[in-house]
Order: C-alpha cells, then structure tokens, then sequence
C-alpha cells in the first residue's frame, strides 16, 4: 500500500466520487447539473488514465511481465485497473506484483 498517497490513486478516487453524484444527479432529476458532473468526471478519469499507463511504463522496479499485466489490466478496466495497481504494487522484492 506504499502507492496509496500517490496524487493519481486520490484523483482516481475522486473520479470515482464524482461519477457516483454525476449518475445520482442524473437519477434525480437535475439532468443538466448531472451531465455537467459527469463531463467532469470523464476529463478527470482520462487523465487519471493516462497517468497511470505513464507512470507503470516508467517503474523500473518491474520485470517485463509484470509491466504487461498491469498494462493489460489499466487498459482492459481503465479505473479499476489503474486503482489495482496502486494499491497492489509493492517495492522491488515483495510477493505481491
């Protein structure tokens, strides 16, 4: 959990949070305010996106296969996979990848 104070995994979450009130917005009747929300949210998530293919890329403490696993997972579950890896990759010599 040595990545989970990383300024990307609080902007993951943020996206996170901001997708949820965008969808209850929605839900609720404030359709406008909703999709203004929900706009956000989507330029937040592809930066949140982006930086996370940058920053697994540029880790040297991977091996090959473990940087095409979290490639494969940030881009197959762009959130979620991103969020995985930050909270799953450990320093250099740990079990966990």
């Amino acid at each position: 959990m040595k990545y989970s104070r990383h300024p990307n995994f609080i902007l993951g979450i943020i996206t996170i949070i901001l997708g949820l009130i965008g969808v209850g917005f929605n839900s609720n009747g404030y359709h406008d305010t909703g999709y203004n929300v929900l706009v956000g949210t989507v330029i937040i998530g592809g930066i949140h996106y982006i930086w996370s293919i940058i920053d697994i890329v540029g880790k040297n403490d991977m091996k090959p296969f473990q940087k095409r696993f979290w490639l494969i997972s940030v881009v197959s579950v762009p959130i979620l996979g991103s969020m995985l890896f930050y909270v799953l990759h450990q320093e250099k010599g740990k079990i966990i990848t």
